[in-house]
């Protein structure tokens, strides 16, 4: 995620990431993510690792497999975004 350490990355929750909106469309569409493995969000906002807010215009949210095929984590990619 934006603004964090290799170390700091497995820490970061998406309730850390995401505001009340965003988690609010991530849990809506995650029956869409798992079935098809990514899904898009609409423009939101975010906070960086370090707490600073983002503003993005779209994100892109993928399941990352395990060795095992497994869901592992989620991988997340913000589109056009800036700090506010």
């Amino acid at each position: 995620m934006l603004e964090t350490t290799l170390v700091a990355l497995q820490d970061i929750t998406l309730d850390k990431i995401f505001d009340e909106p965003g988690r609010k469309e991530l849990h809506s569409e995650f029956a869409k993510l798992t079935e098809q493995g990514y899904l898009y969000l609409p423009a939101g906002t975010c906070l960086s690792g370090m707490g600073r807010q983002v503003s993005f215009e779209q994100a892109v949210v993928w399941k990352v497999l395990g060795e095992d095929n497994d869901a592992h984590c989620l991988g997340l990619c913000f589109v056009n975004w800036s700090f506010l």
